[in-house]
């Protein structure tokens, strides 16, 4: 009330959405003139995410033109912050998320089943990604491709953790596959070395199998589950292998290097295996082995570790023991099926998260 007094009393503003107006206007202003300030940027997003919460005001701030402006001209020609110039760190990228899932949110008011309606929504991503096939397969300019897919998979990561329907979540899912996410499978094994590249779109492939509001439960007769999960898989693998590849690495190499990747897959791999919209059954019968390549890769991916990793690195083991929970609870068959020097391994592991409590 008090904020409100004192903009009637400066600014002459006397009800709700002129105080809405005002503020989306700000904001729009920030983010076109303000992009090469990473402060101003971070902290006019916040403040437009906290904006995007609630469902009331939701319902008012897409009247607004500012909002209308910003659902339809979400680029780097209007918004420099969406950019790949060399000027923006690629730690600076990762407010592009926060942006994202306001947008999303602001879509998602009036979008229903409208698939040309997000299909104009995604228009600047669908150019960006036709973009980088194109470099990919000619083979120049990979620092910008790079870049470009840094800003994607944080931008597509705001997108899909603001789509909790069914309805919507599919259109993102038919938006990217098949076309889209063999490119991200792609920079993952070419850039496996550089986690700036790699962090990204592990953690969009994790947003991506949550079944958050059971938007993944798919209709019966619908295959994308398990296409999910299949791209799932090869990303982890592909990963998996890469990374062990790398050898030895010194002590403030082997988190940034190693670690956090492997405990974004294991998250990504707990929220496939507990998220009960795929039927496991189906990779046995039709001899599909994305299922038991992906169990494997869990296993070499942990037996590169060493039990003092696990417990002195919170979020690996925040991912490891709830990913090895989900596994005793529902594929038992695995784990006893385990070599004895793995299954000694996990064993092992247990007791020794189990003392340190």
């Amino acid at each position: 009330m008090q904020v409100y007094a004192r903009m009637s009393e400066v600014l002459g503003i006397t009800d709700d959405n002129h105080v809405l107006e005002t503020f989306m206007t700000k904001i729009v202003t920030n983010l076109k003139y303000w992009g090469r300030c990473e402060p101003v940027i971070s902290r006019t997003l916040q403040f437009l995410n906290d904006l995007s919460v609630g469902y009331i005001l939701l319902k008012k701030l897409v009247k607004i033109d500012a909002v209308k402006f910003m659902l339809k001209n979400h680029t780097s020609e209007h918004f420099p912050f969406l950019g790949i110039s060399d000027s923006y760190s690629l730690s600076d990228f990762r407010c592009r998320t926060t942006f994202y899932t306001a947008l999303t949110r602001l879509l998602m008011v009036d979008l229903g089943e409208d698939e040309d309606e997000f299909e104009n929504f995604m228009l600047p991503l669908t150019v960006t990604f036709e973009t980088v096939l194109q470099i990919f397969n000619n083979n120049f300019k990979q620092e910008d491709v790079k870049r470009m897919l840094i800003g994607l998979a944080r931008d597509l990561r705001g997108i899909a953790f603001a789509l909790n329907t069914k309805t919507s979540y599919t259109m993102l899912f038919d938006w990217m596959y098949p076309t889209y996410l063999p490119i991200l499978q792609r920079a993952v094994e070419r850039w496996y070395r550089e986690p700036a590249c790699t962090t990204p779109i592990l953690k969009l492939m994790a947003e991506l199998m949550q079944n958050r509001s059971q938007r993944l439960n798919f209709d019966v007769s619908s295959p994308n589950g398990i296409l999910l999960f299949r791209e799932a898989s090869k990303m982890v693998c592909t990963y998996g292998n890469q990374i062990l590849s790398l050898g030895s690495l010194s002590k403030d190499q082997i988190y940034p290097m190693k670690l956090k990747g492997i405990s974004i897959c294991y998250s990504a791999l707990k929220s496939a295996l507990c998220g009960n919209y795929v039927s496991f059954g189906v990779f046995k019968l039709y001899g599909d082995n994305h299922f038991d390549n992906v169990l494997q890769a869990f296993v070499k991916m942990l037996l590169s570790l060493s039990h003092s990793d696990l417990l002195q690195y919170r979020k690996l083991s925040q991912s490891y023991y709830p990913l090895l929970e989900c596994l005793t609870q529902d594929h038992m068959s695995f784990i006893t099926n385990l070599e004895p020097p793995v299954l000694l391994y996990v064993l092992t592991s247990i007791s020794e998260g189990l003392t340190t409590l």
